[in-house]
């Protein structure tokens, strides 16, 4: 008796341990599906998620989005079709490496990556009190919060970063050094051109129920991209608009020229356009790491003080 006992006791510690093997499995698929989540959907996307959730469940892209305010950067590969004929497989890898140092940059200086489209890409900068947008002043008049100004600041910090990085380390520079890239462009180096505008957007689900993006749609969205394209034509690699150069600090918009004002098409009320001098041609080359390699070093170093910490305990 006492061994048939023994043995009951034993079955049901094995099968503890078994159910909670399978919440551990569980838990560990829940937090990677959300993490897969993320990254489809975005910051844009995470409104969308939780209003499904509280309906049901059912994903429903006809449901409308909402007005937000935020600071819209766009950014483009240059000579990307010549790139992309020249290097064929190898192109996957190029946009890659560009993309890792853009989304890094843009995610430490409070941003998000929004959308990729080929050689282009999309950032967001939410303001954290969009009130002070919602006036029908002119922005210049506007007195806004010292947080709303420092997000624009890192706004423009973010491309500068990504200017400095893409003419300094090893391997977007060896590029330069591709023989196929350099019979096909003479000279060629990677380059970019970068639109910063502020302003309302519409975030919400765009799609259908086959295939949905989270995403900004507004006139201010537009008007990054056109400024981006732009670039060209100025021959400069940043443009911003007067509406976001109002945002800055006193001290960011001392780094500000402005440099033209245009008219442009459905709009009766001229845009001051400015740039931001600099040069990178002469930085130290570099050797780089990638951001998520330092966040994993960062994590171990972090589970490695904690387990310390339990064994003084």
């Amino acid at each position: 008796m006492a061994g048939i006992m023994t043995m009951m006791h034993k079955h049901e510690e094995i099968s503890k341990e078994d159910a909670n093997l399978e919440t551990i499995v569980l838990e560990q698929a829940i937090i990677k599906i959300g993490h897969l989540l993320a990254l489809g959907f975005g910051e844009a996307g995470s409104a969308i998620i939780g209003g499904n959730m509280t309906t049901g469940g059912d994903l429903n892209p006809m449901i409308p989005g909402c007005r937000t305010y935020c600071i819209y950067g766009f950014c483009d590969i240059r000579n990307f079709t010549d790139s992309t004929e020249v290097l064929q497989t190898k192109v996957m890898t190029f946009v890659n490496q560009i993309a890792e140092i853009t989304h890094s940059q843009i995610n430490k200086f409070g941003g998000s990556a929004n959308k990729n489209i080929g050689d282009a890409f999309l950032l967001v900068w939410k303001f954290k009190n969009e009130e002070e947008f919602k006036t029908k002043q002119p922005i210049e008049k506007v007195n806004l919060c010292l947080e709303n100004r420092q997000i624009g600041d890192l706004a423009l910090f973010s491309f500068l970063k990504v200017i400095a990085k893409i003419n300094k380390f090893t391997h977007i520079l060896n590029y330069r050094h591709d023989e196929a890239l350099k019979q096909r462009m003479p000279n060629y180096k990677v380059k970019m051109g970068f639109g910063l505008h502020q302003g309302w957007a519409i975030e919400g689900a765009i799609g259908s129920f086959f295939k949905i993006d989270a995403s900004y749609l507004s006139p201010n969205v537009n008007m990054a991209a056109r400024l981006e394209a732009a670039t060209k034509q100025y021959g400069v690699p940043l443009l911003l608009t007067g509406e976001m150069y109002e945002v800055f600090t006193p001290d960011v918009k001392t780094l500000c020229r402005e440099i033209d004002r245009v008219t442009v098409k459905g709009s009766i009320q001229p845009i001051r356009l400015f740039t931001v001098d600099m040069n990178f041609d002469d930085m130290e080359e570099l050797p780089y790491r990638f951001e998520h390699t330092k966040i994993k070093e960062k994590k171990r170093q972090l589970d490695k003080e904690k387990k310390d910490l339990w064994l003084k305990l």
